[in-house]
């Protein structure tokens, strides 16, 4: 059974590695964490050091084998434009997302939500696992921007034994992961397999390094605790508190490294995606995949969280990911070295 090492030669060393952090949530012995964005290890494996049957990182790692599989928009029962009926505050695009889950805590379908939370005043961003409906209207707004060990609260919120109906929001990686986690039959990863009900997808061109995206404002004059919304469209699109818009071009220095081979858009591997593209301002567009999706959304729908009317086309979103996959798919190459 392939372990760490394994992992480390095909994925850490070769500069793919997505980040979505699954390898430090599944390791049994805690060894694997991320520094500076960076896997690395305490250099003690179990499975190396005492021939114990493990594997469980490399088992679900979404740099491994089948990432090059997801592409397009994927497979989808329904397309919806979508925004919550409820005041949220401090929503990205229509809400949907966020009274979804609301609904779902206030209903007791889920035990809890593993998502990102952040600091406004310098826009860190950390994982969280909400378990309040209340409490989930404050983390409202796409964080999804600039980089974090999105899952590392799932290992803590399953630890402690609270949580066996989990949902998780996370970007296209971390929906292969936890999707391969899933399907997996390693029996390392079941007490996660057991506890995880829903998985929400968020539609991801790139993650920014925080600190170089700090940097980057602060050469702009823009400091942290002005800006109230952040969106991806060609350029970086800040909206301040005082209502004034600044748009900046995205600098090749500010994207992960390992984004550069991702060539999932629309979190193909999600029960639900969701973004902001493929609707007119003030919507979220949603894709239920999976019946689980479906659920949720019909669930929220039908007690008055969200309105959602069938998506008239989705033409720009697969415009959206082919152009993902085209570019990425050739950086992938060069990498790799099997290209030009």
């Amino acid at each position: 059974m392939r372990n760490y090492k394994e992992l480390k030669e095909e994925v850490w060393d070769k500069g793919i590695c997505s980040g979505c952090s699954i390898c430090t949530i599944v390791c049994p012995m805690k060894t694997i964490f991320f520094d500076h964005g960076s896997p690395t290890t305490y250099n003690y494996c179990k499975s190396e050091k005492d021939n114990v049957p493990c594997g469980g990182c490399y088992s679900c790692c979404p740099r491994i084998e089948t990432f090059l599989e997801k592409h397009g928009i994927g497979s989808f029962i329904g397309a919806f434009a979508a925004k919550a009926s409820m005041d949220i505050s401090k929503k990205q695009s229509g809400g949907a997302v966020t009274a979804i889950l609301f609904n779902a805590l206030k209903r007791n379908l889920i035990d809890s939500v593993v998502m990102v939370g952040q600091d406004h005043t310098t826009m860190k961003t950390y994982s969280i696992a909400v378990k309040d409906a209340d409490q989930l209207l404050c983390y409202a707004g796409s964080k999804y921007i600039w980089y974090t060990p999105s899952l590392t609260a799932l290992r803590d919120i399953i630890e402690e034994g609270t949580s066996k109906r989990i949902a998780i929001v996370g970007t296209p990686c971390v929906c292969q992961a936890v999707r391969k986690m899933l399907k997996s039959d390693n029996p390392v990863l079941n007490k996660f397999k057991e506890s995880v009900l829903l998985l929400i997808g968020v539609f991801c061109t790139e993650i920014f390094d925080y600190d170089r995206s700090m940097r980057y404002l602060s050469e702009n004059d823009i400091i942290p605790s002005e800006i109230k919304r952040v969106d991806i469209k060609k350029d970086l699109i800040i909206e301040k508190y005082d209502g004034s818009i600044i748009e900046l071009p995205i600098t090749k220095d500010l994207k992960k490294t390992g984004c550069e081979v991702c060539m999932d858009f629309s979190a193909v591997d999600a029960d639900i995606s969701a973004g902001s593209i493929g609707s007119e301002e003030g919507y979220t567009t949603i894709l239920t995949r999976t019946p689980m999706g479906e659920f949720f959304l019909n669930s929220a729908k039908e007690n008055g969280c969200i309105e959602a009317d069938a998506l008239v086309s989705t033409d720009i979103i697969e415009k959206f990911a082919s152009q993902k996959y085209k570019r990425n798919y050739k950086r992938y190459k060069e990498i790799i070295g099997d290209g030009t």
